[in-house]
């Protein structure tokens, strides 16, 4: 009985530390580029992206911080995000991952940040003003997920370059 005991408080400080790890946003990342999202006369916010050697890799973890110009509804932020993934992303397993942001992402106001971390492994992290608000466990929903502001296929290819560093 005492091994079992033993066990679970082990398995728990375990599951504490990995939690309180993915709880906190990474320090050691460079800036890589930044840019601004204007539509028409509208601005609509400020992005950044960061990674560990300064330079972005598909491979590796990097932060994307997007800070908001102007108030946006969580129902317009997934609106957008179904249209960027159109044609990109299998329907079925969209709706799965709409799905899971919508349990995640709040109003945003203007002034706000959503940050978006890409760990080690391919887990995906979102952090509202910096708090950590959920995470997805999927390497490839990260990469559809960063793809939206850094794929050469993105609606705004040059605001992704200027993320990516090349201007």
């Amino acid at each position: 009985m005492k091994n079992i005991w033993c066990n679970l408080i082990f398995f728990c400080l375990a599951t504490c530390g990995l939690t309180l790890q993915a709880a906190a946003l990474p320090t050691d990342l460079s800036r890589v580029g930044q840019a601004k999202l204007e539509v028409l006369w509208f601005d609509i916010y400020k992005a950044y992206l960061y990674c560990r050697d300064g330079a972005y890799r598909t491979d590796s973890p990097c932060l994307l911080k997007v800070n908001y110009l102007r108030n946006i509804s969580a129902d317009d932020l997934l609106e957008e995000t179904d249209k960027q993934w159109q044609g990109k992303v299998e329907p079925e397993q969209k709706q799965t991952w709409l799905k899971q942001l919508e349990t995640m992402w709040p109003d945003i106001q203007k002034g706000d940040s959503l940050s978006f971390y890409r760990d080690e492994i391919g887990v995906g992290h979102f952090y509202f003003n910096n708090k950590h608000i959920g995470s997805i466990e999927s390497d490839v929903f990260s990469q559809r997920f960063l793809d939206i502001w850094l794929a050469d296929s993105s609606d705004y290819p040059e605001l992704a370059k200027k993320l990516r560093g090349e201007r």
